[in-house]
């Protein structure tokens, strides 16, 4: 016993001494952030960047599968986030918050009318204590409470399901059944939240592959985990999304894809239009699996769940329309259906504008992943940074057995389909009828999309080396695997010091 607890011992201050370049880096980046961000020197939370650097030299020294090192680096940075992320300070997640205790209470969807829209009071304490770093407010004092107040916001939250809501319900509830406090209640919510999130992703990561790293590199984009580590319900759906692409990609791996497979897609794609309205049509890649994969009584059970879902994503259109009608959009110069009439009057400018959106979406759109709060503090200066890496991760790592072109087109024709969505759920249902353009987009709605691009595409194969060699390229998977993954950490260990630096 005493042998294996030296040998164990030896092991790891070995580990440490081989680590020794890459666990200074992580110290020196926290540091050099912080004074990067104008961070008082004299008032530097030492305390805070010994917890965050210890949990960051943990994660580097840890060896497992790749999905378990994800989720590992979801959970673990996240956890930062969700304690010095200040008080409701992710977009719109007092809605969210209130949303959550609302169906904490026992109501699945929302009412009619904003009389009806009672919340706990609660959400009335967190208000009153908006934005201010969570460990300096008051809201550990306060307990829960089972006073009901109109909060007409929670209507903002009509386009999502309860699904959706589920971690963080859960996470109240904990609260409520161990009588802790508000603070409490925020912590559990936003845990559970960033759980879910997390163990979506490995399940995903597993899913998909060989195609296992590029995957995810591009799931723990730091936005990512910080929408995670909220009540945005945003964490569920892109948890779903990052899913069903991976069980898409896991079906190359197979000879045949079952009925079974088929109707765990369908199901899943049906949970994303609760949530992720435009991501639906990530149910038409299926019509692309190569046909060797499926029989011709298959491809009628894909027609019938393309149908379903499309049904199921009607229904549920023309629900969240009434509500908005009547709850969300009281200002009459929202009309889409009034919208759609003034476009087609107005069709060169509507294209005119489109093209400008598509040109600026790298230059600006793309920023916004970079930017946090309210999209009042950002990482900007780091974003070029952290489109290099990924750029050289996409040119320069084998990313598995080449897709064939017909899928290929399937899934870019899928994407450019999604991304019109957004784009058209922006522009109809958040612009005034005559305002010919797109507001309130941000980046990270399109994470999806970036994950399903970038797993088809094949750079390394075709620059350097032959396209037609059967046998994969030979490299330490190992090291590669480290490496990068190390890398993409530390762009999450930028954006918890930028939080830092901002508030504490």
């Amino acid at each position: 016993m005493t042998n294996l607890l030296f040998k164990n011992g030896s092991d790891f201050f070995h580990n440490i001494w081989q680590k020794k370049f890459y666990i200074l880096l992580i110290w020196f980046l926290i540091f050099g952030t912080y004074l990067y961000f104008d961070g008082p020197f004299n008032n530097a939370p030492i305390k805070t960047f010994v917890i965050i650097g210890g949990i960051f030299t943990l994660l580097s020294l840890i060896n497992m599968k790749l999905y378990n090192k994800i989720f590992s680096v979801v959970l673990f940075t996240g956890l930062i986030f969700c304690v010095y992320t200040p008080n409701m300070d992710t977009p719109d997640e007092n809605f969210h918050y209130s949303r959550a205790l609302y169906i904490s209470d026992g109501h699945l969807y929302l009412p009619s009318s904003v009389e009806e829209m009672k919340v706990s009071s609660d959400i009335s304490e967190v208000e009153e204590e908006f934005k201010k770093p969570l460990l300096q407010t008051d809201l550990e004092e306060k307990q829960l409470s089972d006073k009901q107040v109109v909060y007409s916001n929670l209507g903002n939250t009509n386009g999502y399901s309860f699904v959706s809501y589920l971690p963080q319900t859960l996470g109240i509830l904990i609260a409520r059944l161990l009588h802790l406090s508000v603070f409490g209640s925020i912590f559990l919510g936003r845990f559970f939240n960033l759980l879910v999130f997390a163990l979506l992703v490995r399940f995903a990561i597993k899913k998909s592959g060989d195609k296992q790293l590029i995957f995810s590199l591009l799931t723990i984009i730091p936005i990512n985990i910080y929408i995670a580590a909220s009540f945005n319900q945003d964490a569920f759906a892109n948890g779903l999304i990052f899913l069903v692409v991976g069980l898409f990609l896991s079906y190359f791996e197979k000879e045949r894809v079952s009925n079974r497979d088929l109707l765990i897609y369908t199901f899943l794609c049906i949970l994303i239009a609760f949530s992720k309205l435009p991501y639906v049509l990530l149910v038409c890649l299926l019509v692309f699996l190569p046909k060797e994969k499926l029989n011709k009584k298959q491809y009628l059970l894909i027609v019938g769940s393309i149908f379903i879902v499309a049904l199921t994503s009607v229904i549920w259109l023309k629900v969240t329309s009434g509500i908005n009608a009547t709850v969300v959009h009281p200002n009459p110069a929202i009309n889409p259906m009034k919208k759609i009439i003034f476009t087609m009057h107005h069709f060169s400018d509507f294209i005119r504008m489109m093209i400008k959106e598509v040109v600026n979406f790298i230059p600006f759109k793309l920023q916004s992943l970079f930017t946090f709060g309210w999209l009042t503090y950002d990482t900007k200066a780091f974003m070029w940074f952290y489109l290099i890496f990924l750029s050289v991760a996409l040119f320069v790592l084998p990313n598995g057995k080449p897709i064939k072109p017909f899928t290929k087109f399937g899934v870019i024709l899928v994407s450019m389909g999604i991304i019109f969505g957004i784009l058209m759920t922006a522009y109809l249902m958040w612009g005034e009828v005559a305002d010919i353009s797109i507001k309130g987009i941000q980046g990270r709605y399109f994470s999806g999309v970036f994950v399903l691009l970038g797993c088809i595409t094949d750079f390394s194969r075709r620059l350097f080396w032959n396209q037609n060699r059967p046998e994969p390229i030979e490299y330490d998977k190992n090291k590669v695997e480290f490496n990068y993954t190390y890398i993409a950490s530390l762009f999450i260990l930028v954006s918890i010091i930028t939080t830092i630096s901002q508030y504490y």
